[in-house]
C-alpha cells in the first residue's frame, strides 16, 4: 500500500516538473500574435498529490486521474506528459 501511495506521489512530481519544464521552454501561443497582458499568468491547482489504492492484489494494473486546473489568467499549456 505504501509503494503504491510512493508511485502516485513520484509520478505525480514527474507529471509537475515535465508541465513547468515544457512550459518555460515555449512562449504562449496568443491568438492575434500579442504577449500576455502585464501579469498574466496561469495557475496551475491540483486537488490531490496522493491516492491511497488501498489493498492491491499483485498484478492488477492500477490507474487514477488527478485533476489539474488553470486557476490563471493565461492559458496553461501542457505539451507533454509521461510517468516518472
Amino acid at each position: 500500500m505504501k509503494l503504491c501511495k510512493t508511485i502516485s506521489a513520484i509520478a505525480l512530481v514527474a507529471l509537475l516538473v515535465v508541465a513547468v519544464a515544457a512550459q518555460e521552454k515555449q512562449p504562449p501561443n496568443q491568438p492575434n500574435g500579442g504577449s500576455a497582458p502585464s501579469g498574466a499568468a496561469p495557475l496551475m491547482v491540483i486537488d490531490s498529490f496522493t491516492h491511497d489504492f488501498g489493498e492491491v492484489k499483485a498484478g492488477r494494473p492500477l490507474r487514477y486521474i488527478f485533476k489539474v486546473k488553470n486557476q490563471g489568467k493565461a492559458d496553461l499549456v501542457i505539451n507533454n506528459v509521461s510517468p516518472g
